[in-house]
Order: structure tokens, then sequence, then C-alpha cells
């Protein structure tokens, strides 16, 4: 259910807004907010004086959760994503600090409230429901979709109704290097995203942006009474998170795989008591598939398979033209991700509640979870590689600034190399890509995601990354919610607890005992012997790798060609593209995006009609 929200202030208390501005946001939604026009709903709020507005928007049905626009005494507030109870939203509407009161409170969501003295803003512990903001001489701007405050600023900046957008181009080769964005910046010149426990205030026509820290972890247990205590703790949070399901008229729509994160969302449902079919995307005979088909049948509840669109012979999968994935990833998730993630195209609102395992990785310590070795140095060389990927195709400037985005980084890595990782995967892996990818979904559907419950974050933050690491954490609390899981195999490789060895002495003896103690685990086709499965955007057909060649090649007119080449070398970009589709094609769907998204710049939100492709399978 996404809920669209902007406030706008002026710099000078008083002093009524600029009507460009508010004209421009009224004009400017259906760019920033790509559904159906007819589902629409709107709300708009101005203070006495005029110098604050608050508009709102909204695509679910007006009988479903909150109304667009909150009210009381006085204030005004909207709230976009998932608030774990509806009555949280009089606290949000009466906390004196917004910022501390929404880490706290149930719930993936953040909120924009205004009154007639000021107007402020908040992300959760994550920010996967972000904020963003802006500001020119007359006004501030703040909202929750980028390309729409980029827009009323312009308007404000140049009395245009009808903005062009200025982009941000030395922030972008975060985007051409690992398609999402690796700090605060957005593709929009001035447009800033707000981190993971912060809070925006603008009150006097004065800016505060203050940052409540992600909780630092405690040691890692002595005792198996401590051991128990976070377990429950974790597990308490989890339920919580759950808990306003119980009364829900349909069952929870599940995503579930053979791997660990969808699992213990079965598992936790299962506990709950929470009604829930499973759903999983593949072929019989595929891992995920198979496995998924054995969870489902230990708990006893409906298991479907979505299999992958295919030509009538069976010998093709059918895709969407890299020119509509494209634009389903500009729209819904304003060119802050690559063509290369599967979005959706627009559609109209499904109130079924929907979970994955998606962010569930904060409950295996980020992006501990798959480095090897978490000592000093190999961790300051990971944190090294996020900002020097594919970096020998950007200019100079654009490798410049990409290592003064990594200096703060790097010296949390000396400091503490394990909450580096740990902090830096919630911080963007989350907070961006996460955040993105959410928006697609959140403009269809009704995401229920346990693993970004601010509760939840929080207490899982506040256990130690090496014990999370391990495995073993969430490995308990799926024995705690359903032990009938038990045996099970997991794709992939086995848990790290029964293959590692940990570095702590206590948490390690218990460890050595419990994988002793388990029973063989069959391998699983597809698992860590078996190789990756084919994945056709990597290995592409001639004529997908000619479309995306082409597309970048081309990249529209000569202002849009000389934008690209302020990021990537113009002789290493001919070169990138001699050799597609051989290798590195994640860059090219990368370049792709950047490129095709210039060309364009938001021009029309309708999808352009173009036939599907057919990738022939290999073998």
């Amino acid at each position: 259910m996404l809920r669209v929200h902007l406030g706008v202030a002026a710099r000078r208390a008083g002093v009524p807004l600029p009507p460009a501005a508010l004209t421009a946001a009224r004009e400017a939604i259906s760019r920033a907010f790509p559904v159906p026009s007819d589902t629409v709903v709107a709300g708009e709020w101005q203070s006495a004086r005029g110098d604050i507005s608050l508009l709102s928007w909204s695509n679910e049905p007006e009988d479903h959760g909150l109304p667009v626009m909150l009210r009381r005494d006085g204030r005004v507030a909207g709230v976009t994503g998932h608030l774990g109870r509806p009555p949280d939203a009089d606290t949000l509407l009466a906390a004196a600090r917004l910022g501390e009161t929404a880490g706290r409170t149930g719930g993936c969501f953040s909120v924009l409230r205004a009154g007639d003295d000021d107007l402020a803003a908040a992300t959760g512990s994550t920010g996967a429901c972000p904020i963003f903001y802006a500001a020119t001489p007359e006004v501030h701007v703040v909202g929750t979709r980028a390309l729409l405050v980029h827009l009323v600023a312009q308007a404000a900046r140049t009395g245009s109704a009808r903005p062009e957008i200025v982009w941000g181009l030395p922030a972008l080769e975060s985007m051409v290097r690992t398609g999402y964005f690796l700090s605060d910046e957005t593709p929009f010149e001035g447009v800033t995203a707000l981190p993971p426990g912060g809070e925006i205030r603008i009150a006097g026509g004065r800016r505060i942006v203050t940052v409540v820290p992600l909780p630092a972890a405690r040691p890692m247990p002595t005792s198996r009474r401590d051991i128990r205590t976070q377990i429950g703790e974790l597990a308490d949070a989890l339920l919580s998170s759950v808990e306003p399901l119980l009364g829900t008229a349909e069952p929870v729509r599940l995503s579930l795989t053979g791997g660990r994160d969808s699992r213990l969302l079965a598992a936790l449902l299962h506990g709950a008591g929470v009604p829930f079919v499973a759903t999983t995307s593949g072929n019989d005979g595929d891992p995920d598939v198979e496995l998924a088909r054995r969870v489902a049948a230990a708990l006893g509840v409906e298991h479907r398979v979505h299999r992958p669109n295919r030509s009538p012979d069976g010998e093709s999968v059918v895709v969407p033209h890299p020119l509509v994935r494209a634009h389903n990833v500009r729209y819904a998730c304003e060119g802050m991700l690559s063509a290369y993630e599967n979005v959706p195209g627009p559609a109209r609102f499904d109130p079924a509640p929907r979970m994955s395992g998606h962010g569930g990785e904060i409950l295996r310590a980020g992006f501990l979870h798959n480095q090897e070795d978490p000592g000093h140095k190999a961790v300051r060389r990971r944190m090294e590689g996020f900002y020097a990927k594919n970096a020998d195709l950007l200019t100079e400037r654009a490798r410049e600034h990409a290592q003064v985005l990594a200096a703060p980084w790097l010296a949390r890595c000396h400091e503490n190399p394990a909450e580096a990782l740990d902090h830096f995967y919630v911080t963007y892996r989350v907070g961006r890509w996460h955040a993105a990818s959410r928006a697609s979904l959140l403009r269809t559907s009704r995401p229920i995601p346990p693993f970004l419950d601010n509760r939840v974050v929080r207490t899982a933050l506040s256990m130690d990354p090496l014990w999370r690491r391990s495995e073993d954490v969430v490995h308990r609390v799926i024995d705690h919610f359903a032990p009938e899981l038990r045996g099970i195999p997991i794709e992939g490789r086995p848990w790290r607890f029964e293959v590692e060895r940990s570095d702590h002495g206590f948490v390690n003896r218990i460890l050595r005992r419990r994988a002793r103690t388990r029973p063989p685990v069959a391998g699983t086709a597809g698992g860590a012997g078996g190789g990756k499965p084919w994945n056709w955007r990597l290995s592409p057909s001639e004529e997908l790798a000619g479309l995306l060649r082409e597309g970048v090649a081309a990249a529209g007119e000569a202002r849009v060609r000389e934008r690209l080449t302020s990021l990537v070398e113009d002789d290493e970009l001919g070169r990138f593209l001699a050799i597609l589709p051989r290798r590195r094609m994640d860059v090219a769907w990368n370049l792709y995006t950047v490129a095709t998204m210039m060309a364009d710049a938001f021009s029309d939100p309708s999808p352009p009609r173009l036939a599907p492709l057919r990738i022939p399978r290999p073998g």
C-alpha cells in the first residue's frame, strides 16, 4: 500500500509558499506515483499562515487501513509502509521526538508530520521506507518520493510549474558500478535520503537533521541461560510483528524457497497461529520447489508452484523487453535500482498480505553472513571492494567520488570490523536497495516484512554479530517456532555452525556438540556442489545482448551521451560494449538503466508496448 506524502515549508516563517511549488506537486504526482490514475485518492493541508503544506496520495481502497492523512490536535501526518498497530498512529502524531518514537514503534514505515509551527519526518530503523529532502533559497521540501521532492524544489527555484530534471551526475557512479546507491545520494541533484533512524525537523525556517544510532551489540553469550534469554527476546519481537495478522480475513501469501529466511517466516507464522499459504517460483525438481514442498507438508499448509513463463515448446523463457524492464524500474524505483532486478509493472492494488525472506540477512549479521574471514584486513578489503567494484570503467572524477564515500566506512572497519559490515548492510543494502525494491511492491500489494520491523531489527542488532553470522541464532529461532522442521535440509551450503569453527569458547563448544548430534543432512541438487542455476540475465541471447548494447551505445541525444561519459570513460565504454555478452552482464544492465533514464527523463509513466523476448534455455 503505497502512500506518497510531500511536505513543503517556507525558509522564512510566516511567508506564504510560492504557488509554483504546490502547482508542480499536483501536476508531477503522475510522474512520481505511476499507478492507474482512477485509483488515486488525495488529501491536502496548509498551515494557518500558508507557510507549511502537507500533500498526500494513495492508491489503496478507501476502506482499507489508515486514512491517507491522519489528523489530531491541530497536526496532520501521513504514514508510508506497514504500521504494526494502527493505534500507534496517534502516538506518532503526539510524539515530541518523532525519530526516537518511530524507531520504537512496530512496523516498517516512515512518517511525515505537519503543524502550524513545524514540519517533521522520520524513517524507521532500516530506512526501508525512505524519506528524501531538498532545499532552495525559498523552501524546504520533504517527501517519500525523490522525484517529487526534486520537481517541487526545481519549481520553487525556477518559478516553472513543469521544471526539467537536473541529474546528480557524480552520485550515479554507484548505479553504474553496483546497480544501487551506496550513499545517501539520489539520481536528482540536491535531493538526499534520510538515513536509517533519521529525523528531519523544520521550524522557524531552519532545518535540523538528527539520527538515532543503530544499536551496539552485546557481548557473545557466556551461558545457556544467556542464550535462551536473547533467543527469547528475538522470538518475542518476531511474534509481535505478526500478531496483528491473527484476525485477517485472508491468509498470508508466503513466498517460500529452500533457504533459511523464508523458512524462518514459515516457522514464525506457524508458531504464531497465523493462517498462510506458501508459493514457490520454479519447476518440479528444482531444489527450492522440492524443499519448500517438504517444509509446507511438515507444517500442514497449502503449497503452490508458480512456474516460469515459457514458450509453447518449452525451449525458451519468455521475458519482458529490456526497455519495459527499465521503464518499470525507473518509475517504481525512481532510477535507484538496476533493470537487472525483477520489478513488476503497474497494476491495481491487491490488499492480500504477502511475505518473503528479503531482509533476513539482518538476523545473520548482514554482509558478514557471506564474509568468509571476519578479521580486520579481510573486512577492510571487502569494504574497499564495495566502492572499487567496476571502477575501472569510471572517469577519474567518478572514482574519486566513490573513494570519498568509502572513507568513513573504512574508518569504521578499523574500529569494529564486524559491526561495520553489519551496519553497512542495514544502511545501504536495506536502506537503499531494498527500499527501492520495496517501493515497487507497495504500489501494487501489501507486503508485511517481519525482518524489517523496527523492534525486530533493533533486537537483532543488539546480538553479537559473529554469533548471528554462525547462523545458530536463526536455527534456534526456527526450532523455537516449528520443531517439525528439524531434519529438512537447507538449499545450498549447510548451516555455517555445522562446518565452521567459532572463535568464542563457550558458544563454540555448544555449536560443535550440536553439529555432532544432528543427523546427517542429505545434499540437494543445485546446492553447493551442483553449480549455480542458469540466469538468463547474466547469460542472455544474442538478441537481448544486442538490445542492451544498442541502448547504451545510442543513449539518445548528444547531451545524454555527454552525461554518460562524465561517469564512464569513453574508450572503456567502447571496449566494454565489445565484449558483451561474454562477461560483466550485470554492469550492462546498470549502464542500460542509467542511459535509458537520462534519455527518457520520466516523460511518460505508461510502459512502452513492446513484444517480449524469448531466451533459449541451455541444454
